[in-house]
């Protein structure tokens, strides 16, 4: 029997072992980030931004509709959805119930989150929002003059005061092991929080490691 820590204890080792190898993948234009995921979905209701609802128990078991589609679920079944939540971002869940009563079911797993058509600015992520994924791992290796993906800080090369960074107004320099923390818009209604720390530089590279917090209204 699985009781709700050991099924998240399961979920989040899976995480880290594949997303640390990788990181979060980037191009300059899409940006993508997978996190642990947990939520409550009310009976009567659906996940924000999915084709996800929940309907109650019916025969003991999670009386759930997938894109219009009826699956009775049990504590442990996968419970899986992909589709776009708003323009220029898809959403890839992998789920599993975590435990379920007549007013409440409740997920987790992982949230593969895929952004498009990136347009970064300065700006403050809202304290909450429909949706909201965190401690996503990343790790991302900036050649000199490029920005860390989702920021608008650029590596500027090697010093004899340490890495130098682009684009802020504060203390521009990192050693090894320091942090760089960057929150920003990443499209409308998509906000980002970088929280990560120095692993290498070069004359000619950054290597970055930490996590990526992001906000959703769909």
């Amino acid at each position: 029997m699985f009781t709700r820590t050991g099924l998240l204890a399961v979920m989040l080792t899976f995480l880290l072992l594949t997303t640390a190898a990788c990181g979060g993948k980037s191009s300059p234009e899409e940006l993508t980030y997978t996190a642990p995921f947990e939520i409550g979905i009310t009976a009567g209701n659906f996940l924000p931004g999915t084709e996800v609802q929940y309907r109650g128990i019916t025969d003991g078991m999670a009386e759930v509709y997938v894109k219009g589609k009826r699956a009775l679920k049990q504590k442990a079944d996968s419970l899986s959805w992909q589709g776009q939540v708003r323009d220029g971002v898809s959403l890839d869940l992998e789920l599993r119930v975590l435990w379920f009563d007549e007013s409440t079911l409740h997920v987790g797993g992982t949230a593969k989150v895929t952004v498009t058509g990136a347009h970064v600015q300065d700006a403050t992520p809202p304290q909450e929002a429909t949706l909201m994924f965190g401690n996503a791992p990343v790790l991302y290796t900036v050649q000199k003059g490029q920005a860390i993906p989702g920021a608008l800080l650029t590596y500027e090369g090697k010093t004899d005061d340490g890495a130098e960074l682009g684009g802020m107004d504060d203390y521009p320099y990192r050693k090894i092991g320091d942090s760089i923390v960057w929150a920003g818009a990443i499209r409308e209604n998509i906000w980002l929080q970088l929280d990560v720390r120095v692993t290498v530089y070069t004359e000619q590279t950054l290597t970055v490691t930490g996590f990526a917090s992001l906000w959703i209204e769909p």
